[in-house]
């Protein structure tokens, strides 16, 4: 009886914690306006209003960036990263900067329970071009953080 137990409690753990995990990846729906082009994966997107939401698809590691007029759009795949602390800041996004190309990296978002997510964009080819020729000549333009928060 104690054995059933254990193993019912291990199974009810589990189970609340991906479901705290599918909420909190789910929540992840907002539009803001970039004042700059920037790179999503090997996409140019040019400045303007765009949404950021899950797929529709309901892949858990990918989400679109969708201009206002609908006729820019984009998927990427992404890693979550859930913190186990209180989220602080507002939501932002991270972009790197290499001379004036900008590459979405990083999306940071608060989940319905309050904590802080972050949403780690996969790198594309040219970014990772740019990187290494970063890291091997040091003359060569080297990569910048830039921030947007949004409120």
């Amino acid at each position: 009886m104690k054995k059933q137990t254990v193993v019912l409690l291990i199974i009810l753990g589990l189970i609340v914690t991906m479901a705290a995990g599918r909420v909190n990846a789910q929540s992840l729906n907002f539009s803001l306006d970039i004042g700059f082009e920037f790179n999503v994966g090997d996409k140019l997107l040019p400045a303007g209003r765009y949404t950021i939401r899950r797929s529709p698809l309901g892949a858990d590691d990918v989400l679109v960036i969708q201009s206002a007029d609908g006729r820019t759009s984009q998927q990427f795949r992404m890693k979550i990263f859930l913190s186990k602390e209180s989220a602080t800041e507002n939501k932002k996004l991270i972009f790197t900067k290499y001379g004036d190309q900008r590459f979405l990296s990083q999306i940071w978002a608060i989940s319905p329970l309050g904590k802080s997510t972050r949403y780690q964009i996969s790198k594309s080819k040219r970014e990772m071009e740019l990187e290494k020729q970063a890291k091997q000549d040091a003359s060569a333009t080297q990569p910048e953080t830039v921030s947007l928060v949004i409120k």
